[in-house]
């Protein structure tokens, strides 16, 4: 089958890979145009563009993927379908039934739950346990599409959240090649989705912010579901903190909520329901060190307390 290919960052290019490595043909990717980047501000390709052009394959870096551009520059490829991820553009709806089979997302959760931008850091700061590597056809809903092929994964409660979109991408990345022929010999039957839905909104830095009076649980989800420079943080003496990491604690001291007692060289703070050990934080204008290290350098270390 010959196939187009449409995504952006560096997540996408194992997919992409896998796809190459099969027996169907990529007839052309469509990424999002380079980007000025770094203290140079260079422009630079996207990791998808960079990837497609090691690989011979025809790029497109469209600023607007409408109809006119698809008329233009890729109808005459002859694809019959479009594999789509993290693109970073809405498919127009007009371009939904271009290709014979349209154009198939990969979304990380068990849809209908947690349709939008962040389905796998809103499922752990949620405490899920188990979510789904998504299949499906787009329309023109948000991730609202039939479904071709879900696959089931259980969420490591003590990984982070990069590293569970590493897994889910590794796991997306070897059941591609697979659905892609299923969808060619036509033995996929589209479903609708069923169950109650729920939406991922993109996170910001307030949805971050450690409440150190809710549960050990619920602050160590939030924490874990920090990813990329976007991660939970607290403030001492009027100084964010990032908290990169931690642990869960079965110490049996009395502690505040957002208080710190250091033994034997671990970091607890106090929650509403007992404590946490806390592994890696990153101090406001500083580099990423151990919890331990920023408490060596404070003058004071029997009234730490985050607010």
């Amino acid at each position: 089958m010959k196939l187009l290919f449409l995504g952006t960052p560096k997540t996408a290019v194992p997919i992409l890979q896998a796809i190459i490595g099969s027996k169907h043909q990529v007839v052309g990717v469509i990424s999002q145009p380079a980007r000025k980047k770094g203290r140079g501000l260079i422009e630079e390709d996207s990791a998808v563009t960079k990837f497609a052009k090691e690989n011979n394959i025809p790029v497109f870096t469209p600023e607007k993927f409408d109809k006119e551009f698809f008329d233009e520059k890729i109808s005459g490829l002859g694809a019959q379908a479009g594999i789509v991820v993290a693109f970073g553009q809405i498919i127009a709806k007009d371009l939904l039934d271009v290709l014979k089979h349209g154009f198939i997302n990969i979304h990380y959760s068990k849809l209908p739950k947690f349709r939008g931008a962040a389905p796998v850091q809103r499922s752990i700061m949620n405490g899920e346990t188990s979510s789904a590597v998504t299949f499906f056809r787009i329309d023109e809903g948000l991730d609202t599409g039939q479904i071709l092929k879900s696959i089931s994964y259980e969420i490591n409660e003590n990984i982070s959240s990069d590293d569970i979109l590493d897994e889910m991408n590794e796991l997306a990345s070897s059941e591609i090649s697979n659905l892609i022929e299923d969808l060619a010999e036509g033995n996929i039957e589209l479903l609708d989705q069923v169950g109650e839905s729920s939406v991922a909104n993109k996170l910001n830095e307030d949805d971050m912010k450690i409440d150190w009076s809710r549960n050990a649980k619920t602050i160590k989800d939030l924490i874990r579901s920090g990813t990329g420079n976007l991660n939970a943080w607290t403030t001492f003496n009027g100084k964010k903190i990032k908290i990169k990491s931690c642990s869960p604690s079965d110490l049996e001291v009395n502690i505040s909520s957002g208080s710190i007692v250091i033994k034997d060289k671990e970091v607890y703070v106090g929650c509403a329901d007992g404590c946490l050990v806390l592994n890696q934080i990153i101090p406001e204008g500083k580099n990423l060190m151990t919890a331990f290290s920023w408490t060596n350098g404070l003058q004071d270390k029997n009234n730490i307390k985050f607010s």
